[in-house]
Order: C-alpha cells, then structure tokens, then sequence
C-alpha cells in the first residue's frame, strides 16, 4: 500500500497566511469604519438642515366695505361720490385691488355708510301689510242692531236667509271678524232689546253654529210681552247703548256698529243719542252707522235726517236701503 504525501508546499503556506491576514484586516475595519457611518446617518435635532426655505403666502388683500343700513333688506347703490376739493398738493389715495387673476370680476359697489338724515341711498318700496294686504277690510267687529218690530218682518226674514252668506263674504273681505246682534223694539215692550254678545265667527265652528241658532229663533215682536206699541218711536238709544257695551275683541281694528230700522228713537232721546254715537266714535276704531229701511212706500224725510245726523255723529255710513240684499247693506255700511 502506497502512503499518501503529507508534506506542506511552501506555496500552500503563503496562500494560506495571506487569506488570514486579509480577512482579519477587513474585521479590524469594520469595527472601526460602521460605527462613524451609523453616528453620520443621525441628524442633531439641535441644529436641523433646512434643505429648502418655505416661502410664506401672500397676505390676502382686503377691501373695505361700508356698513350696511339696519333698515334696509338689500344692498342699494351707492350715489356718486362728490369730487375732493383741491389742495396745493392733492394726494391721490391708493385703491387695494385683489390680485391679479386670469378673468377678473368687476367689483361691486360697497354698500351705503349709515349717515344723518337725509339719506342719499333710495328707500325701499314697502311691502304690503301682513294681516290685511290681500283683504279690503282689518279685523273688524260688526255689532248689528236690527228692530224687530212688525213693520221689519221683511228684515228679519232676510237675515234668517243671508246669515251664512254674510259669515262667507266676509271671510273673504277681512283676516278675522267677529259679530254680535242686538234684536231691539219699544222701549214700552216689557223686553225692550234681546242681545248676542259679540264672538269671533271667523274661526270657532261653536260660536258660527251659536249665532246661527240666535238669528234663527229671531222673530218679530220678540220681547214684547205684556208690553205695548202704540207709537212709532223704538228703543234706538238702549239699542245702541247695549251695543256699545259689547266685548269687543283686542285684535280688532274696526268696530262698527250698524242700526237697522224705519223709525227714529223717541223725541226726547234723540239729541242722547246722537251724543252717544259721538261719544262712541271717539274710541279709536269705532264708528256707528245706519241703514234706513223704508217700509212705508214713501221715503219719511224726518226718519232719513235722524239717521244721518246719527250716521255723521259716528262718522260712520248712512246707507239708504233700495230694497235689495241685507248683507249689501251691511257690508256697505262697514266700507
């Protein structure tokens, strides 16, 4: 058997020392070298390196508005401004504009300072009333004073028929209303006046059933009891005094009262009672008309004359009846 040769060359020897001497100087360096590259890869938060300046945005440039009108609900245009008066060196104020853009807008004219009467900026048009702009009448309270007499059986027959008609139209005509009635005769009846105090009838179903029901069971001669009627004078003054004393609502803004009758009240109260619709007329809203009913055939002047007088004393409306509706009577008696 052969043995194998063991002996070193001199060659594989230097080969040898020359790996291990390389290899243990790469280890030496870097321990030496990585530990300064890992402290050059921090940054001392001390002593930051900007690498680009920030520029800060322009500033907005605003312009200075006037201060609006409390009164007025939209901007108006502002009148021309009146030239400076001339100085040795006049200075010219510098207007700030915005900055320049691809399509600019024109700007608008600033609103109007506040300044002492007279303002040169227009008023605004006013607008219409919010209770009554689409109405001929204001809340109104229509007291009616109807006699009951004989003679006025047409009359009272009328409203009997027109009660509902009345209720209509003047919903149309008024944003509230509210009636009361004073059926009234002679003074000698032993029930001289029958009253329905006055109700809004523009809205409570109730209170339209209610005076529906009064004016239903009206009729004529009602109150006269044991009474009598020998003469053609009627209660008038207790009839208007009674519908003066009527619980008027607070939001109404006319009052009117209207006597409906063919006689005049009785001699010794009649100059009573025209100061008593002047004393009525007084009160702020209220007024008192009347409508002559002629149920003779033939006008009686001294009737017409009381009437007005009374009508004018009230500064209300003296409506001659030409024999048509009682609701026409009465709605011209409130215009």
């Amino acid at each position: 058997m052969k043995r194998r040769n063991r002996e070193l060359t001199l060659f594989g020897m230097a080969s040898l020392d020359l790996f291990a001497s390389a290899l243990g100087a790469f280890i030496l360096i870097s321990i030496i070298i990585f530990p300064l590259i890992a402290d050059t890869s921090r940054s001392d938060p001390a002593e930051p390196v900007p690498l680009l300046a920030e520029i800060p945005p322009p500033e907005p440039i605003v312009c200075p508005v006037c201060p609006s009108f409390p009164t007025l609900p939209t901007p108006v245009a502002c009148p021309a401004p009146s030239p400076p008066a001339p100085t040795p060196q006049p200075a010219t104020v510098p207007v700030p504009v915005a900055p320049p853009a691809p399509e600019p807008e024109p700007a608008a004219c600033p609103v109007c300072p506040a300044v002492p009467a007279p303002v040169p900026c227009p008023d605004p048009a006013p607008g219409p009333r919010p209770s009554t702009g689409s109405y001929q009448l204001p809340h109104v309270d229509l007291v009616i004073a109807l006699d009951v007499t004989s003679s006025m059986t047409r009359q009272v027959a009328a409203l009997k028929a027109e009660v509902g008609q009345l209720s209509d139209l003047l919903s149309r005509m008024a944003p509230s209303f509210g009636i009361g009635l004073v059926a009234f005769g002679d003074r000698q009846w032993e029930r001289p006046t029958t009253t329905f105090p006055l109700r809004t009838i523009s809205g409570p179903t109730l209170n339209r059933a209610a005076f529906r029901g009064f004016v239903n069971n009206l009729s004529v001669r009602m109150g006269l009891g044991r009474g009598g009627n020998n003469d053609p004078p009627e209660a008038f003054l207790q009839a208007l005094t009674d519908a003066a004393r009527m619980p008027w609502r607070p939001e109404s803004e006319r009052r009117v009262i209207v006597l409906v009758t063919d006689n005049p009240a009785y001699p010794e109260e009649v100059e009573r009672t025209i100061a008593t619709a002047a004393a009525i007329a007084r009160m702020p809203g209220h007024r008192v008309s009347t409508v002559y009913i002629n149920t003779q055939g033939i006008a009686d002047l001294e009737v017409e004359r009381f009437l007005q007088r009374v009508a004018s004393a009230g500064q209300g409306e003296f409506v001659r009846d030409a024999g048509g509706s009682l609701t026409v009577n009465l709605l011209l008696s409130l215009l």
